[in-house]
């Protein structure tokens, strides 16, 4: 997120209430923030560039991390809860408190042009990413320091940045869409990471893209709203929402 307008996040959402597990397209939360947490990092966004373009210096700086929201309501019935949310548009903030947000599928975010809402491929390509590291990311590590909590969770948002506002020379092969995946070049280029490990695990996910094939994720759905950043939200299973719970909430990576 940008550092001084709460935005510049990217990701997905796990909700922290069983009351929540049912969300489905077409339904409307109204959201409050309540914390913010992550990485910094400098984003620089041009659309125009190509997919391989180097040499990219300054841009932004930017948050990489999660934020925290209170559930006020579902479809305008009250619900409680709280929800992790890390956000899928660059330039985009949150101007509201709350936020009303429609499910939608993730074929219709980002809204904010460029980059546009993602292509049939860039959402197999999403969905492939949250597949293999999701359960993972939202899981507690035993042992684990603050930081590297964080730095897990950067390196899974700089991958969602980067399937969702690269400038691809194709959107009909993602074999070709993922060997133009750079978090360093391109379109979507982060400038400065301040932490190798960052740019080493993001890295190492965008190499298990489609390793044996493309997988698909069902319950990953988007969130919109025309004036604030749209999000990528997983309806959770019991399981999820029974760790939120226990107050296991957030983003990391399990080291192997």
């Amino acid at each position: 997120m940008r550092a001084n307008t709460i935005g510049l996040i990217a990701g997905a959402i796990a909700v922290a209430s069983t009351a929540n597990a049912g969300l489905q397209i077409g339904d409307v939360l109204n959201l409050s923030r309540t914390s913010l947490s992550g990485q910094l990092v400098v984003a620089n966004y041009d659309s125009t560039r190509a997919f391989n373009a180097s040499g990219i210096t300054g841009g932004s700086a930017a948050r990489a991390g999660f934020l925290t929201f209170d559930v006020n309501s579902v479809n305008n019935n009250l619900s409680g809860g709280s929800l992790v949310a890390f956000c899928i548009e660059i330039n985009e903030g949150f101007p509201d408190d709350p936020i009303d947000y429609t499910l939608v599928d993730p074929t219709q975010v980002p809204e904010e042009n460029p980059p546009g809402n993602m292509t049939a491929n860039r959402s197999q390509m999403m969905q492939d990413l949250y597949s293999r590291y999701y359960a993972d990311v939202i899981t507690t590590d035993a042992g684990e320091s603050w930081g590297n909590f964080q730095s897990e969770m950067a390196s899974f948002q700089l991958v969602v940045w980067e399937i969702s506002h690269e400038n691809f020379s194709t959107e009909s092969d993602l074999s070709t869409m993922k060997s133009e995946l750079s978090i360093t070049l391109g379109a979507m280029a982060i400038t400065d990471y301040f932490n190798t490990d960052v740019l080493n695990t993001a890295n190492a996910m965008i190499a298990s893209l489609g390793t044996g094939g493309w997988n698909s994720m069902s319950n990953l759905l988007g969130g919109t709203n025309a004036t604030n950043q749209d999000l990528l939200i997983v309806v959770p299973s019991p399981a999820i929402a029974g760790l939120a719970g226990l107050g296991l909430v957030g983003m990391r990576r399990r080291r192997r």
